[in-house]
């Protein structure tokens, strides 16, 4: 019996060796590959002399980098520890007088760089501006950034060039108009995609550009589904061309927004649907019995319709807390975004689920906005 004894616990003190040994091996390999990993994400001063030095070839003047940051992605986890897989880009912020701007590194060493973002999209708004019926706009351009200098005195070459996502933000324009011919035939002609927004007041403009964002403003416009539906509180009339240069096809669509409302629940009215609305009692959102459950912070509704349609609640009616990193505003189990002055939620029917985000069967559907993690 002592024989047996003595014999298990030589085999317990080699199986404790040889773990105790993996645990210093991983330890020396999570040690060695964070040190690694410090040492990538340091971005070296080469880098930086030559991105000054860039600036300067390029523009002429004066700027120093403000920030700069490693690029990396997150290769996963190895024994809980996770560690990143960092790319050989750079990202550096830039300053040059009052000017902030954003030079972007590639991995073979070449620059781009946004300096002129604000000049061109001033040219461009000026460009725009004499084909259209009215001098009041505003614009938005997507221009990214660029290794190249940009003449603003030919920004007809610039667009047919670098094929811009361009939006135009008018007021109280009506897109059908031949008014607007000019514009459209520039858009086709020179394979832009291009964005006309005819807004509901000059107010509804300025909140729908300047105003609080949690989503992409392409995205909001182009929702195939429910096209421009998430700007109706600030847009009665959309207009898009579309060019895809894989097909050299042109893609034009137009759609007039209507709205209707419910105390201070908006929506949007689908052709042809009708959308009906009444107060729910419910003031919390629980995903099972062991959740806590996530108190709203606006009023419940009950909703109805066979179409896809849009709702919008205001955010300085909501009992507000500013959510931390990590925290979103959901209804349900989905997102919920926030344009312009707005909270907005796409509420789709079971036969658009395979297209979107948001799921439920049915044509009943709830809205109640509470602040989540995203996880």
């Amino acid at each position: 019996m002592k024989d047996v004894i003595k014999t298990l616990f030589k085999i317990f003190a080699v199986f404790l060796a040889v773990i105790t040994f993996i645990i210093l091996l991983l330890f020396a390999s999570c040690t060695a590959r964070q040190k690694e990993s410090t040492k990538k994400g340091k971005v070296p001063g080469s880098v930086i002399t030559n991105a000054e030095k860039f600036i300067k070839r390029k523009y002429g003047i004066k700027a120093k980098v403000t920030k700069s940051v490693a690029d990396y992605e997150w290769e996963g986890f190895d024994f809980i520890i996770p560690h990143k897989n960092y790319t050989g880009t750079y990202s550096l912020d830039m300053k040059a007088g009052d000017t902030e701007f954003n030079v972007f590194v590639a991995a073979d060493g070449t620059f781009k760089d946004d300096y002129q973002s604000s000049e061109i999209e001033e040219s461009l708004q000026t460009f725009f501006a004499e084909m259209l019926p009215s001098p009041d706009i505003r614009l938005k351009a997507g221009i990214g950034t660029l290794n190249e200098y940009i003449d603003c005195s030919d920004i007809e070459s610039f667009v047919n060039e670098h094929q811009p996502d361009i939006s135009v933000y008018l007021v109280d324009s009506e897109l059908n108009s031949s008014d607007f011919d000019e514009i459209k035939d520039f858009a086709h002609n020179y394979n832009s995609t291009v964005y006309l927004m005819s807004c509901r007041s000059a107010e509804s403009r300025d909140a729908l550009i300047d105003g609080k964002r949690t989503k992409n403003r392409g995205d909001a416009a182009s929702t195939e589904t429910s096209f421009g539906s998430d700007y109706a509180m600030h847009v009665k009339e959309i207009w898009k061309c579309v060019y895809k240069p894989a097909d050299d096809v042109h893609t034009e669509e137009y759609n007039e927004l209507k709205i209707g409302h419910y105390g201070d629940l908006y929506y949007t009215i689908p052709e042809d649907a009708e959308v009906t609305v009444k107060d729910s009692d419910k003031n919390c959102y629980k995903r099972d019995k062991y959740d806590d459950p996530h108190k709203f912070i606006t009023p419940a509704y009950e909703l109805c319709c066979s179409e896809n349609f849009t709702v919008f609640y205001p955010v300085e009616k909501a009992d507000d807390v500013e959510p931390e990193l990590g925290q979103a505003y959901k209804c349900c189990e989905n997102q919920v975004d926030i344009i312009g002055d707005y909270f907005v939620y796409r509420i789709h029917t079971e036969r658009w689920y395979n297209d979107n985000h948001y799921s439920g069967p049915g044509d009943k559907q709830f809205f109640g906005v509470y602040i989540d993690n995203y996880y």
